[in-house]
């Protein structure tokens, strides 16, 4: 029951930042711009787990900078076109090639799909479903905040830790004319959103926004208030922040 809750005010959350009217055409609102570059100081660190976990985000230039926000499949990392993505009473269309397309592959880590692979190369991509799990359920979690900013340490079994900023997400406001997935950055500070590269075939109803039949979610990790983590399948075309992940 308490999971049920803590789910259904999220999607209360996402729902009523939907009230604020940004039909009028005048308003633009431009996409966050960020560096692709690996920086230099980007360590990989070794947690006990079966991958190294990179010490920041995709286009970070720091542990807790909350870095890019990143729609899945998308491997220029800019993308964000609603082309070929409708939203109705039944829930979401979708047809076009754009975030791998209507039959994307199982799994985009390490292929020409993985913004990370493309643009960090050496060996590093986005992490799967599965390495996020064991991140996310054999480490230790520590909520920390300093300077405004939180974020979550996440120590593994040997004692060597990352940190996972709250960056939070950009989704889509259904409704909006313009400026599609581009509501946000939303629960900055509140929550953690980060993209897995594994597709989840769901077929009903997703976090509160409904999908046709054979619309393809993908799996992303939430760690929400309490440290709270859950793996759930969210719409492709959602922008959010990726933590990269090198072989051993």
């Amino acid at each position: 029951m308490k999971t049920y809750n803590y789910l259904f005010g999220i999607v209360a959350i996402l729902l009523m930042a939907t009230g604020c009217s940004k039909d009028d055409p005048d308003v633009k609102i431009e996409p966050p711009v960020f560096s692709l570059q690996k920086p230099s100081t980007v360590e990989a660190v070794d947690l006990g787990l079966s991958v190294l976990w990179a010490s920041c985000n995709l286009g970070a230039s720091s542990p807790t900078d909350y870095g890019g926000y990143f729609a899945w499949g998308d491997p220029t990392g800019a993308l964000w076109s609603a082309d070929g993505i409708s939203y109705d009473e039944q829930g979401y269309t979708w047809n076009t090639s754009n975030y791998g397309g209507n039959n994307p592959p199982a799994d985009i880590s390490g292929t020409d799909l993985d913004v990370v692979t493309v643009h960090w190369g050496d060996g590093w991509r986005m992490p799967t479903y599965a390495e996020m799990k064991e991140l996310m359920n054999q480490c230790q979690w520590t909520k920390l905040e300093q300077g405004g900013i939180k974020w979550y340490e996440a120590t593994g079994p040997n004692g060597n830790s990352i940190d996972l900023p709250m960056g939070g997400l950009y989704y889509d406001p259904t409704g909006e004319k313009y400026a599609r997935f581009l509501g946000g950055p939303a629960h900055v500070n509140t929550s953690a959103f980060y993209w897995t590269s594994t597709v989840s075939w769901t077929q009903n109803n997703m976090r509160g926004y409904d999908i046709h039949p054979g619309v393809v979610t993908a799996w992303m990790l939430l760690i929400g208030a309490g440290e709270r983590r859950y793996l759930l399948d969210y719409v492709r075309a959602f922008h959010m922040p990726i933590r990269p992940v090198h072989d051993k």
